[in-house]
């Protein structure tokens, strides 16, 4: 659950429906500047799905000692890796570019997405949970290339990698306070084509339902994007139940925002 705390209420958002906006910004993708790469269809699949391990959680959240409903980067890992290798599993079923990304996903959360946010950290002194997930998911992506055509495939599944991590922290700005609170966040590393290892794409809010991108990497002139997510008061709650009650008894809504050029 991604929640974030806004005037009057809290925001909660799946981590399927977050996804389901990163394939959004993924279909729209594309123009003389970003090159889409081929195959493109594995990658919006993988889009779309790289989060469904977190379903369970979605499912029934729950409230941290204080009270208040618990953030998705607030997770213990013990149980986030069981949630996640639950994800990668179901995703392998839809092909092995597919799983291979979504594996390359699950793996860049405990190694600083790959370095794009830093150092990758030793593994040596490591909980025992993380280091066995690292490893159980390099030994996974070698058994998933090996049932692909070798050609061209660490290009592609690099630059795969890296546009999945752009529409995610897009749509994190989107609907994780970014732009309500009206930050200036930068996507890393934003591929131009097969091979790239990119550039730095500036995020801007004008308004609370308005993100300026630069350079504009989509292939029309504005987009409206939107994620289904419910409001529920602030809280604190008095259990896990109370959580779930005032979650049932909410109305969903689609949260929409406006994205455009400079």
């Amino acid at each position: 659950m991604i929640v974030t705390g806004l005037p009057g209420g809290i925001l909660l958002v799946r981590q399927r429906d977050h996804a389901e906006q990163c394939a959004q910004l993924a279909e729209a993708w594309g123009n003389e500047t970003f090159r889409r790469i081929a195959p493109w269809g594995p990658l919006v699949r993988a889009t779309r799905i790289h989060d469904d391990g977190w379903e369970p959680w979605d499912a029934a959240p729950q409230v941290d000692g204080t009270g208040h409903p618990v953030d998705f980067p607030k997770l213990d890992r013990r149980r986030h890796v069981v949630l996640y290798r639950a994800g990668i599993a179901a995703a392998c079923d839809a092909g092995p570019r597919v799983g291979l990304v979504v594996s390359l996903h699950g793996q860049g959360l405990y190694e600083k997405r790959m370095g794009l946010d830093g150092p990758v950290p030793e593994r040596v002194g490591r909980p025992l949970h993380e280091v066995r997930f690292i490893e159980d998911q390099e030994r996974l992506q070698s058994r998933l290339r090996a049932e692909l055509p070798a050609a061209g495939l660490p290009e592609w599944e690099r630059t795969a990698y890296l546009l999945l991590q752009a529409w995610d922290v897009l749509s994190l700005y989107l609907c994780w306070g970014g732009l309500h609170r009206g930050q200036r966040w930068l996507l890393n590393s934003v591929p131009r084509g097969l091979g790239d290892e990119g550039v730095t794409v500036r995020l801007e809010a004008d308004g609370d339902a308005t993100c300026v991108v630069d350079p504009w990497p989509f292939d029309r002139d504005r987009i409206v994007t939107s994620v289904t997510g419910v409001h529920v008061p602030s809280g604190p709650y008095r259990d896990d139940d109370a959580l779930r009650a005032a979650i049932e008894a909410a109305v969903p809504e689609q949260v929409a925002a406006t994205l455009r050029p400079r």
